[in-house]
C-alpha cells in the first residue's frame, strides 16, 4: 500500500532587520539624524537657499554636505567664521578651556578680551560681560563698549545696551567695518525710536553697501509703511549682489521674503 507523502516542510519567515536600501533600522536612524543635523547646519549658515533644497531633496546629499563643510562644522564657526559657534559648538569648549589656562596663567588684557569673545560665541553674556566691564575699569575701549552692548542686547535689555553704543557711535562709527552701526541701528529699532533707526540705517546701507544692511533699512522702511521704497532697496540689493559675503546670504534670502510681502 503506498504511503501518503509526507507534507511540506514550512519554513518560518526570519526578517533580516533591512531597513533602506538594506540597511538595518537602527542605521536608518542614525542616518536620519545626521541628516537633520545637516539641514539645521546648512539653514544656520545659508539660511532657505540652495544647499537646503538639495538636502531636503536629496538626503544622501547630507554626506557631500558633511565632507565639504566638516572643518567648520567641528572648529566651530559659522557664516563664514564670523557669527558663533557651530552646531554642536564642536571645538568651541576646547577653545574656551584653552583660553582659561592661559588667563589664569596670565591675565593681560589681551587674554581677557579673547576669552570675553569666546563666552560671547558660546552664548555666555554674563562671563562675558563680566570680562569686558574689567577692562572698562582700566579706561575707554570702543571694542569692551561693543560687546557689553551686544550682552544687554541678547539678554533683551536694549535700554542697558544703548549707553555703550552711543559710547561706541561717539569713539568709532565705522568700527567693524559697519556692524557697531548696525547694532546701534536696531537698538533705537528695539527702544521703539523708529524714525531716529530708520536715518542710521539710510546712512549705513550707503556707507556699507551689503546685504546685511540693505536689508535692515528696507525691513525699516516696510515697517515705517514706505513700501515702494523698501522695494526698490530689496530689488537693488538682489541685483548687485553677486560678491556678498557668504555671512549674508540669510539676508538675500529674507529680502525674496520681504519682497513677496510689499505687493
Amino acid at each position: 500500500m503506498d504511503q501518503a507523502p509526507p507534507p511540506p516542510e514550512v519554513y518560518e519567515y526570519e526578517p533580516s532587520g533591512g531597513g533602506w536600501y538594506g540597511i538595518p533600522s537602527w542605521g536608518y536612524l542614525v542616518y536620519t539624524v545626521f541628516w537633520v543635523w545637516m539641514m539645521v547646519d546648512a539653514y544656520r549658515r545659508y539660511g532657505l537657499g540652495p544647499w537646503m533644497l538639495i538636502l531636503f531633496f536629496f538626503n544622501l546629499s547630507s554626506v557631500v554636505y558633511f565632507v565639504i563643510h566638516a572643518r567648520s562644522i567641528f572648529t566651530g564657526t559659522l557664516r563664514g567664521g564670523g557669527d558663533g559657534p557651530g552646531l554642536f559648538g564642536l571645538g568651541l569648549r576646547a577653545k574656551i578651556r584653552k583660553a582659561e589656562q592661559q588667563m589664569r596663567m596670565a591675565d593681560t588684557p589681551a587674554a581677557r578680551e579673547e576669552l570675553a569673545e569666546l563666552y560671547y560665541q558660546a552664548k555666555r553674556y554674563s562671563d562675558c560681560e563680566t570680562l569686558f566691564k574689567r577692562a572698562l575699569e582700566y579706561g575707554e575701549n570702543a571694542e569692551a563698549h561693543y560687546y557689553v552692548g551686544l550682552c544687554r542686547l541678547a539678554q533683551n535689555d536694549a535700554a542697558g545696551a544703548f549707553p555703550h553704543f552711543e559710547k561706541v557711535m561717539a569713539a568709532d562709527k565705522k568700527l567693524r567695518f559697519g556692524l557697531a552701526w548696525w547694532r546701534y541701528a536696531e537698538c533705537l529699532r528695539a527702544l521703539g525710536r523708529v524714525p531716529e533707526a530708520l536715518e542710521e540705517l539710510r546712512q549705513l546701507h550707503r556707507a556699507f553697501p551689503r546685504p546685511l544692511t540693505e536689508f535692515a533699512y528696507a525691513r525699516g522702511l516696510a515697517e515705517a509703511g514706505e513700501k515702494e521704497k523698501a522695494r526698490r532697496v530689496i530689488e537693488e540689493m538682489l541685483a548687485t549682489s553677486q560678491n556678498a559675503p557668504r555671512e549674508d546670504r540669510v539676508y538675500l534670502s529674507e529680502g525674496r521674503t520681504l519682497l513677496k510681502t510689499l505687493g
